[in-house]
């Protein structure tokens, strides 16, 4: 067994001349189990922590109303999302964009100034029109194992709704299927979240450490580098 102990050591008092040391310790299995006795975790009960307070819950949450310029307005639109007529901070029938496709958004209006805009004239994404985007969806395994009135459903849809629901936080069926930009393909939406710090999409087994500010896989897994104890224990019991 391995276990790494980060120390940091201050020289002349002060943070500028600072030495990372790195130690590594050699331990039997004996050892270690001596080293952690009393010390035990179930970890297959999911009614206690098992990333010891370092989990950020708010990394998959939807973006706020801060940062939607009207250029982002105007695309939001274009897909069919507009801004509620008793609030300007919201979206009308309350349906919001997914995290992944509110990061599309923003992305592109940023570089819109750029030589190569990669916003349309109508407001679509360059790359990504309705129309594309319909046809790939319709065209998704997925849809092959629905039941035979909600394929009807959707191949009754107008390409607008349709691209609609399967950008917002609601999805398509039960399921909810929205489509990732970062997969280019639907994905379920209990298996997969969009990560708005890593600006990426993950698994449902990953999750962000506020500690490293990194996503980490095992959903009954501590980090690594910010629980090194409990993640040695883990690793320990998990043998």
């Amino acid at each position: 067994k391995f276990t790494s102990l980060r120390l940091e050591l201050l020289r002349h008092g002060t943070p500028v001349f600072t030495t990372k040391i790195t130690i590594i310790v050699i331990m039997s299995e004996e050892s270690s189990a001596s080293t952690m006795e009393g010390v035990s975790y179930d970890w297959d009960d999911t009614c206690w922590d098992h990333h010891f307070g370092m989990e950020k819950s708010s990394a998959g949450d939807r973006y706020s109303n801060k940062g939607r310029t009207e250029a982002v307005w105007k695309t939001f639109t274009a897909y069919g999302f507009c801004s509620s007529t008793t609030s300007s901070n919201s979206f009308e029938g309350d349906v919001n964009p997914n995290p992944c496709f509110e990061y599309l958004v923003r992305k592109s209006v940023k570089y819109a100034g750029k030589r190569q805009s990669r916003i349309l004239e109508n407001g679509e994404v360059k790359d990504y029109s309705i129309e594309k985007l319909a046809l790939e969806i319709r065209r998704n395994d997925f849809i092959n194992h629905l039941d035979i009135l909600t394929k009807i459903s959707i191949n009754n849809m107008n390409d607008k709704d349709l691209v609609k629901q399967a950008l917002s936080t609601e999805g398509i069926g039960c399921q909810n299927h929205f489509y990732s930009f970062c997969r280019e393909e639907l994905e379920e939406g209990d298996c997969t979240w969009h990560c708005r710090i890593c600006k990426e999409c993950k698994d449902w087994r990953d999750w962000h450490c506020k500690g490293c500010n990194k996503c980490q896989y095992g959903a009954s897994i501590p980090c690594s580098t910010c629980n090194p104890r409990e993640y040695a224990i883990w690793e320990l019991q998990n043998s």
